[in-house]
């Protein structure tokens, strides 16, 4: 090589090296960074949410919580509507981040009245089963179910533009409204009704957040506004979302019918190690999400998920394991010291609930509806096989068990299909 070559191709060298320099950073692992935003602002949420109840518990007492509690009861119900706008503006947005979104905020008002409607027709129905003071306690409720129905429209299309931010910080506000509504009630000694007239307008002014967020995207650049995807999407959503919540709370419901009133006190207050793992991971599912969706970077997110819920879930069973005895001393009192022993088959449970959300979600983000079917079809099984296992506290969970395990190994199938496709 001459000396003109040698001295060219060193400063061709230095040029490269600046220009490298001269280049923004890129993150080194943006997959995991989503993540752990994702999950610091769910367990967030999580907590302002035990706080929410905490603080209504001591101000209402037993019996205004007792009517308040049956009507949060029922508004988890009512939330699949607005988990599955969520879930379809997510795939939505992340399949085309440039496609208009018109059309789904229109569908999001449309079903957040819907569910407000739906709610007021059935006043006679909820008054009665509920045995409320005022039939106008359930007026409230409808209050409420419009702006927290609406908000998963939004929570959907800032998840689906990738703005992870973003809909960490709506979901915290989201909790923290509800919170807010909480203390101001207990301030004030005000009553059941004035808590959820609160709530409402807390969660209209998380609405007015949610937009001012979303007007920060970049706006969509195609003309047309009309819904790339049809209602099928939404349905096939809300098929997944409802066989979620039907089966999270089937054996509950069962060993209430089954066990002995001590026994079945007990089994309600287990549930929550199976409910602190499954809320626990919820942030894995929906991370993954629009991966999925988006089929991009899925196969390493799928990896990632799978693991971050199996290094929770060995948390969990281990802790429940070593611990469950202090923590059930220090939450519940010594009434349920004979309740401890089953702690680790709960943890268990949920874990495997766990797999089943995250197997849920993906195939729901892949535009699919059979695993959907196969959730729905456990809980009816899971009731039957309560029935016939020995009523006792470790028969019921143990044929909850062996049915998630069922599902959970489905779900599990179902995604290494997609792996491969």
């Amino acid at each position: 090589m001459t000396q003109f070559a040698r001295s060219r191709a060193s400063l061709q060298r230095r040029r490269g090296a600046l220009a490298r320099k001269a280049e923004p950073e890129t993150p080194r692992n943006p997959l995991a960074r989503s993540g752990a935003v994702l999950a610091v602002a769910t367990v967030v949420a999580g907590v302002l949410g035990y706080v929410y109840i905490l603080v209504l518990t001591r101000a209402l007492g037993p019996v205004g919580y007792g009517v308040l509690g049956s009507l949060l009861g029922l508004s988890v119900v009512l939330s699949i509507a607005s988990t599955a706008l969520q879930l379809e503006a997510t795939r939505a947005v992340a399949i085309d981040p440039s496609a208009p979104r018109g059309w789904l905020h229109r569908r999001g008002i449309a079903i957040s009245f819907a569910t407000g409607a739906l709610t007021l027709l059935a006043t006679p129905l909820i008054d009665a089963v509920l045995r409320l003071p005022t039939p106008t306690l359930v007026f409230a409720l409808a209050a409420v179910m419009l702006p927290q129905t609406y908000v998963g429209v939004q929570l959907g299309i800032l998840l689906g533009a990738g703005r992870t931010g973003a809909f960490s910080l709506l979901l915290v506000v989201s909790g923290a409204s509800r919170t807010a509504a909480a203390v101001l009630t207990a301030v004030l000694h005000q009553s059941p009704a004035f808590a959820l007239w609160v709530s409402a307008a807390t969660g209209v002014a998380t609405n007015v957040i949610g937009a001012l967020l979303i007007r920060r995207l970049p706006r969509p650049h195609l003309a047309s506004d009309h819904p790339p995807i049809g209602w099928s999407g939404f349905l096939r959503a809300a098929l997944g979302a409802g066989a979620l919540i039907v089966l999270l709370n089937a054996d509950l419901l069962t060993a209430r019918a089954v066990l002995p009133d001590k026994e079945s006190g007990w089994y309600a207050f287990l549930t929550v190690f199976g409910r602190v793992t499954f809320w626990g991971t919820n942030f894995v599912a929906l991370w993954v999400f629009p991966h999925e969706a988006a089929r991009e970077s899925a196969a390493k997110a799928r990896a990632y998920a799978l693991t971050a819920v199996a290094v929770i879930a060995t948390f969990a069973v281990a802790s429940s394991w070593l611990a469950g005895d202090v923590i059930t001393d220090t939450l519940a009192g010594p009434e349920y010291a004979g309740a401890a022993g089953y702690a680790p088959w709960f943890a268990v449970a949920g874990s495997l609930l766990s797999v089943v959300q995250l197997a849920t979600y993906v195939d729901v983000a892949r535009g699919r509806r059979r695993l959907s079917l196969v959730v729905w079809a456990a809980s009816p099984a899971m009731v039957l096989a309560i029935w016939l296992a020995p009523h006792t506290i470790a028969g019921v969970i143990s044929a909850a068990v062996v049915i998630l395990t069922v599902v959970a190994a489905a779900g599990v199938a179902s995604m290494r299909r997609s792996a491969a496709r």
